[in-house]
């Protein structure tokens, strides 16, 4: 299970004293936007901080809350990371349960000294969490209800990015908001936005061109799969060991052998980690089988190394294409 009720009196303590602060933060306002104003922007994790940097350029500063080479799903907000959004001009973040903090974060903060916010999953066009294909279901797990319980209702998948045309609707809503704060920036901004839609049409149509060219579907994951939106856009079949945004990582025997036995009987060529992954339960796969371990990005967060040399989205989305290309041959 996520880690809601273990959060609760950290959020709790943050928000008291981001209410004892909130005379110093309205100190520190954003001041007037002249002529060679820079945004300031946070992002919470590598996907909308990237999709808003490719369309903010030299136009805004942006940074990514999120430290390199974190696991998104165990990020806890500092104090020094709440005072970070506090003086940005704009807030871009998931949305999505996995950032249960950011209600109370905003909620402790001054209304005049809150930052324009963006949630991606109210930007996009979103498809309900489903444990299709999953083999180790928290819906299975945890779906009996004592008497009076309300069971819990549906939730929008916050995995959005991984669909492109969700990123065009969050790269969209970026630029506009912007816009608003900065109409100085606004021409570079309609550029950046016409260059970054080139690079993701390209790039779309070669992910049209490989499932043209082949009939194939299948693909076993041995880890979280938070790639619904991309199953679902290009007809992908996927048995996966977890859903894509479960604290459980650690697979049982069945759940190996449920993979096992997916490679074997559909002689599927590799079995795939995501980053930052152990990869234990791929391993484990790919000794029963002898096939390969190949990783797909979910685009949550990189590498230090990947972060200082200029990684992007699309270029993990292309890393992507490569592995589906050998996955379904």
């Amino acid at each position: 299970m996520r880690k809601r009720r273990t959060r609760n009196l950290r959020l709790s303590a943050l928000a008291a004293v981001l209410i004892l602060l909130g005379g110093l933060l309205a100190s520190c306002g954003n001041g007037g936007k002249n002529v060679g104003y820079r945004p300031t922007v946070v992002a919470t994790n590598f996907a909308v901080y990237d999709i808003v940097r490719s369309v903010a350029g030299d136009t805004a500063d942006v940074e990514m809350l999120l430290p390199p080479e974190t696991e998104s799903h165990d990020y806890e907000i500092t104090l020094a990371d709440a005072a970070k959004i506090a003086r940005a001009d704009l807030f871009v973040c998931v949305g999505g349960e996995s950032e249960d903090w950011v209600d109370d974060t905003l909620g402790a903060m001054p209304e005049k000294d809150r930052p324009t916010v963006l949630r991606a999953v109210e930007i996009a066009s979103t498809v309900t969490e489903s444990d299709d294909g999953i083999l180790e279901s928290e819906t299975a797990a945890h779906g009996i209800h004592a008497p009076g319980e309300e069971e819990e209702s549906e939730e929008a998948d916050e995995h959005v990015w991984t669909s492109f045309g969700n990123i065009r609707l969050i790269a969209r809503a970026a630029a506009d908001a912007l816009n608003r704060i900065d109409e100085w920036g606004a021409s570079e901004r309609a550029d950046n936005m016409i260059r970054y839609s080139s690079q993701l049409n390209d790039l779309e149509r070669e992910y049209a061109d490989l499932f043209a060219s082949t009939d194939k579907r299948l693909i076993a994951v041995a880890d979280r799969f938070p790639f619904r939106y991309l199953a679902e856009e290009w007809g992908l079949e996927v048995v996966a060991a977890f859903s894509g945004c479960t604290s459980n990582v650690e697979a049982s025997l069945a759940t190996i052998s449920a993979l096992v036995d997916t490679v074997e009987k559909n002689s599927l060529p590799c079995v795939m980690k995501i980053e930052l992954s152990d990869g234990r339960c791929a391993e484990a796969v790919a000794r029963e089988t002898g096939c390969e371990v190949l990783e797909l990005q979910s685009g949550h967060n990189v590498t230090r190394a990947e972060f200082d040399a200029g990684v992007t989205l699309i270029g993990l989305m292309r890393r992507n294409l490569e592995v589906l290309r050998t996955a379904l041959q």
